[in-house]
């Protein structure tokens, strides 16, 4: 499939699937760091994730965790071309998570839900966009995620407003796809994690961009020091350094009237980066 049909497949679907993106084996290596990364996170106890998100195993911030091996994700070339084609502006990383949908004995509600607290009815106008590495097979047995095309094209909050989502219940598709492939999706997409039901493992590294001008859920410029110095230019620029907000002084207003600056204007060390 060619780039175009790529783009394409976004704007009238509202996502689309590059198959065998990444290579088995350097999923594998990537499933070995998140199970470690994860035992170390959870107790026996408490090994599923409670509340809207049970039935998953999560880790979230993989960058601060282990940025030697996730790093070099957030900015790669085959996410980055997609993503400049949805934003066509500069953007930054909200999270980078890795997920595990398990089977459990326990019944739980999935949330059908979306990725951005300003859903719009105009693809071109998408605030947040999400690359998905699927690291494992996704099949509908092992809780690929479920996602409604074009639900993109509403304008609706999905998880607000019950009485759409039960006109629409039926349209849903399983995203099912080859281990290594990479789903990208427009923020505004309705989607849910589907059911684990045969226990074969599932895990997934869930990478969520905004639009530079929206505040993170996490602050990835406090990475401090040891981080900033493994960053590239472009990792600078995913991690906000680049969008900071400069400090209002009443007398003098805004130091020079503008809130996104060019990397080049930051400065070579992490203390030097914070200021503006």
């Amino acid at each position: 499939m060619t780039k175009n049909k790529y783009y394409n497949q976004l704007l009238k679907n509202g996502y689309c699937i590059i198959n065998h993106a990444f290579k088995k084996h350097y999923c594998e290596e990537l499933i070995k760091k998140i199970e470690d990364l994860y035992k170390k996170k959870r107790s026996k106890r408490h090994d599923v994730d409670e509340g809207s998100f049970y039935g998953q195993k999560i880790i979230r911030d993989l960058v601060l965790r282990d940025p030697k091996t996730f790093l070099k994700l957030i900015d790669d070339k085959k996410i980055i071309k997609v993503l400049e084609f949805i934003f066509k502006d500069s953007f930054i990383l909200e999270n980078i998570m890795a997920s595990n949908s398990v089977n459990v004995k326990k019944k739980y509600k999935r949330i059908v839900h979306i990725d951005s607290h300003l859903p719009t009815s105009d693809p071109k106008l998408t605030t947040d966009a999400v690359a998905m590495i699927c690291l494992d097979e996704f099949k509908k047995e092992n809780g690929a995620t479920k996602i409604w095309p074009k639900s993109h094209l509403s304008g609706i909050r999905i998880h607000h407003d019950k009485k759409k989502l039960k006109n629409r219940e039926k349209k849903y598709v399983y995203v099912e796809a080859p281990k290594g492939s990479l789903v990208i999706f427009l923020g505004q997409l309705w989607h849910q994690i589907g059911k684990n039901i045969n226990n074969n493992r599932r895990w997934a590294i869930l990478i969520h961009y905004k639009r530079w001008w929206i505040k993170p859920s996490t602050n990835f410029t406090k990475c401090g020091s040891n981080i900033f110095n493994q960053l590239n230019d472009k990792q600078k620029e995913l991690f906000g350094f680049n969008s900071i907000i400069p400090k209002f002084n009443l007398r003098k207003q805004f130091r020079n009237g503008k809130t996104l600056r060019k990397i080049s204007s930051i400065g070579k060390n992490y203390s030097q980066a914070l200021k503006y």
